[in-house]
């Protein structure tokens, strides 16, 4: 962590006189997230997927039995726009994962649905993120996860306020 304490000097001298204590957080969440995408690659690399391409399998497993979402329930919940999402069920279509259909609630759209060999693969690469994951935090006291996980929780409340805020901004 010599790099954040040398980053916090340059600050604090570059920057003499001003509150800056909100700004920790907020670069040590930013290394986190670089980390993170990081640690999903090296995790999803023997499956040959993409961190988007898992979002995908995960969300249609989440959905539970049939295992099935229209295309815009898959963007809205994973945050990709519409174009991006139909590249993503392109690869994933072409791979065997998931099949694209007509909705069979609404005669107009389509649902997307994941196959019996997608449903398998994603629950191989949900068994290696579980064991991934237990490896990486195995250093930390039970206690420890349950304050960051409370301490992530409430920043996380603080970020999605500000998103819901700047959603609604954007209607009205």
């Amino acid at each position: 962590m010599d790099w954040f304490n040398d980053f916090e000097r340059s600050w604090e001298t570059e920057h003499s006189g001003l509150d800056l204590s909100n700004l920790p957080p907020l670069v040590r969440l930013a290394r986190l997230g670089v980390l993170i995408e990081a640690f999903q690659h090296d995790v999803l690399e023997p499956f040959e997927l993409t961190p988007s391409d898992y979002g995908v399998l995960a969300a249609l497993r989440r959905a539970g039995a049939p295992y099935a979402l229209k295309p815009s329930q898959l963007y809205s919940r994973l945050r990709r726009s519409s174009g991006g999402m139909t590249k993503i069920l392109k690869r994933l279509e072409e791979a065997g994962l998931v099949e694209r259909g007509p909705d069979p609630d609404d005669g107009r759209g389509t649902r997307v649905t994941l196959t019996d060999r997608g449903r398998s693969l994603q629950d191989r690469v949900f068994h290696a993120f579980i064991a991934a994951t237990s490896s990486l935090m195995a250093p930390l006291s039970k206690r420890q996860k349950r304050t960051a996980n409370e301490s992530l929780g409430e920043l996380l409340g603080v970020f999605e306020e500000r998103a819901q805020q700047r959603s609604e901004a954007h209607i009205s």
